[in-house]
């Protein structure tokens, strides 16, 4: 009997180990939700690959409907590959894709590419959602293609830098980002974590 539930209790674990794990933010802007985001993170048989998807919408001289969609693939802690697309009302307004080649990352951000060689990423911001960054100074942002600055401001709040001088903000509870504030110049959006 012993036997038959340490079997169980391992069976059990294991898949509720390799299980997606989502994660869903609403947003907010002057305290009324906009929408919401999404986030899952799945097991892979070498990592693990996370999507997001968020849907928001807001009235300003008319409707405005932004699609947000973007997957990120980590094998052996290292990104791989990461594709990133912003839709507003129906068109596309910004498009990224991120591979890893074995020595550095070839980048197509908008119809323009780079190389980014000898550099590993190994964190990047979708990482933030579910993993605290103790100890991280830099990430890799999949929408721009680019490494960021990241620098603790408080217990448990971190505020990431990004290519364009804007600035968000990630305050976490138990190690799960609860709160991301995105400052924009008419308005502070919020996407604040579900309680279940």
């Amino acid at each position: 009997m012993v036997l038959a539930h340490l079997i169980y209790t391992s069976i059990l674990s294991l898949v509720m180990s390799s299980a997606p794990q989502a994660l869903t933010y609403d947003v907010i802007v002057h305290n009324r939700s906009i929408g919401q985001l999404n986030v899952t993170k799945s097991p892979t048989t070498t990592g693990v690959q996370y999507r997001v998807n968020a849907d928001v919408a807001v009235w300003m001289l008319g409707e405005k409907r932004m699609i947000t969609r973007f997957t990120s693939t980590y094998r052996d802690n290292l990104l791989t590959e990461s594709s990133f697309n912003d839709k507003l009302n129906g068109r596309t307004k910004h498009d990224a894709l991120v591979r890893w080649d074995g020595s550095g990352y070839q980048v197509r951000v908008n119809n323009a590419s780079s190389t980014i060689a000898n550099r590993r990423a190994t964190f990047s911001a979708v990482s933030l959602y579910d993993t605290e960054p103790v100890g991280v100074r830099e990430l890799f942002s999949e929408r721009y293609g680019q490494f960021c600055t990241l620098r603790p401001v408080a217990s448990h709040a971190y505020e990431l830098t990004l290519p364009d001088g804007k600035k968000n903000y990630y305050r976490y509870v138990n190690g799960v980002c609860r709160e991301v504030e995105v400052e924009q110049p008419l308005f502070t959006i919020f996407f604040r974590l579900r309680s279940n």
